[in-house]
């Protein structure tokens, strides 16, 4: 399976959306023949295709075997996977795979910085984003955040910031990425993958031909399994070298890279020893990109994070209510309720609930055991949630009753902490429709 473009090909878009569609308007913008298919039969973006190319052939409402004969280069949405019979058969008779990531990297000519993960991601993508701003650069932020990666290309830009999920990785050639940073692996999207190695393999394409590969040194997955020019590392404990790292000095924790001391941790930003860990990342990628230390230093003391992830809501009665709708896996609560419940510990409770994705949340018993006041399981999962931590949950029907019961045994000091550890689809449209609904129910209380 080989990727690239050549004159005289037909480009068949598999998969509409925001990012088929950035798909079509690049692919017509050069010259190319364009073909679109997708299995839904009204997808999102089929109107504006329809009046921005109205001599484009459509197909909808499966795969047309057609189309898939006539095309030479499948240019794949990351939603469809290549394992689907109609799709891995036209692979088997030679189509050549593509995506938007794959033809954005043939088309940038600027530094590339990339990260993934099965946590976190968007926060240290929007956070070395944020360090490019206060240091003037000229830089585009997108991919699996925001805006497609190919409408990026309209904007002139010396640094490109992406952030890749699994399925995008998955479509990709070597991405020669200037830094390339994984920052850890935990099981998620296990409906999608065989096991836990397939999935962890597609993060690991992030590394391929990359000039300074950034792991996490606490995460043994994460470490590059492929021959890299550099790498450094980043976690909570001391750093060696140019890696990054907590060191103790007196009373104080500090941000270090090596021997050199950034800041005081307790000036972070963003709560929590998960975004220590964060900040730690963010801060070994922009240094490396030569950002200057006076735009990374204010940025980790004002950063204010993203919707949705470990944010604080409000705090009422003395009751802190945090909304981390976004930890949609088990690893992603794991993190958040280490990184909020061990200090003081047993002050939580913990609200999770939605599908799981085919996950286990075993891992979360002994933390849930050390830092939890009560949990509390809601949706449909709940009783295989319950089933992997015994009677340190609670079952409820919906949200809006875990956070009553919740608030019923709260007190003073204590916070009440929604990341479900599922996605959202049970009960609401998407994730940022369930943080919402937890933020609402919040402000109406009293």
């Amino acid at each position: 399976m080989t990727q690239g473009s050549a004159k005289n090909r037909n480009y068949l878009v598999v998969g509409l959306g925001a990012t088929g569609l950035s798909c079509v308007r690049f692919l017509r913008g050069r010259g190319d023949r364009v073909l679109v298919m997708d299995s839904r039969n009204e997808p999102p973006g089929l109107e504006a295709l329809k009046a921005e190319f109205p001599d484009l052939s459509v197909a909808t409402g499966g795969f047309d075997r057609e189309m898939l004969a006539i095309a030479d280069v499948l240019v794949m949405s990351p939603g469809v996977p290549l394992a689907t019979p109609e799709i891995a058969a036209a692979i088997a008779e030679g189509k050549i795979v593509s995506s938007d990531i794959a033809l954005f990297r043939e088309a940038f000519q600027g530094r590339l910085a990339v990260i993934t993960g099965s946590n976190a991601k968007s926060t240290v993508t929007s956070w070395l984003a944020d360090m490019a701003e206060r240091a003037g650069l000229s830089y585009v932020v997108g991919g699996n955040l925001g805006e497609p990666a190919l409408n990026l290309l309209e904007t002139p830009a010396e640094l490109a910031i992406l952030e890749l999920s699994s399925f995008q990785l998955e479509l990709v050639p070597a991405l020669n990425a200037d830094v390339a940073a994984l920052l850890n692996v935990s099981a998620d999207h296990m409906d999608r993958y065989p096991d836990l190695e397939a999935y962890t393999s597609a993060k690991q394409r992030i590394f391929q031909g990359c000039k300074l590969a950034l792991y996490n040194r606490n995460d043994a997955q994460t470490g590059p399994l492929v021959v890299v020019d550099a790498m450094r590392s980043f976690g909570l404990d001391a750093p060696t070298g140019r890696n990054t790292g907590l060191v103790q000095r007196e009373a104080e924790q500090w941000l270090a890279q090596g021997d050199e001391l950034w800041m005081q941790a307790s000036k972070v930003s963003l709560p929590g020893r998960h975004n220590l860990e964060n900040a730690l990342a963010t801060l070994a990628m922009a240094e490396a990109l030569g950002i200057e230390a006076d735009a990374i230093l204010a940025s980790l003391q004002q950063f204010k994070g993203l919707p949705h992830r470990c944010e604080l809501v409000a705090e009422k009665s003395g009751i802190r209510f945090i909304n981390d709708s976004k930890g949609t896996n088990v690893g992603a609560a794991l993190a958040a309720v280490e990184g909020l419940g061990r200090d003081p510990a047993g002050r939580l409770l913990l609200l999770l609930g939605g599908q799981s994705k085919g996950g286990d949340f075993s891992p979360l018993k002994h933390a849930v055991s050390d830092c939890c006041k009560a949990t509390f399981a809601y949706g449909e999962d709940a009783a295989k949630i319950q089933s992997a931590l015994g009677d340190l949950v609670t079952l409820v029907g919906t949200l809006e009753e875990a956070l009553v019961a919740a608030v019923a045994q709260a007190e003073p000091g204590d916070t009440v902490l929604l990341s479900p550890a599922c996605a959202s689809f049970d009960q609401f449209r998407n994730f940022e429709h369930r943080g919402e609904v937890f933020r609402q129910w919040v402000e109406a209380w009293s």
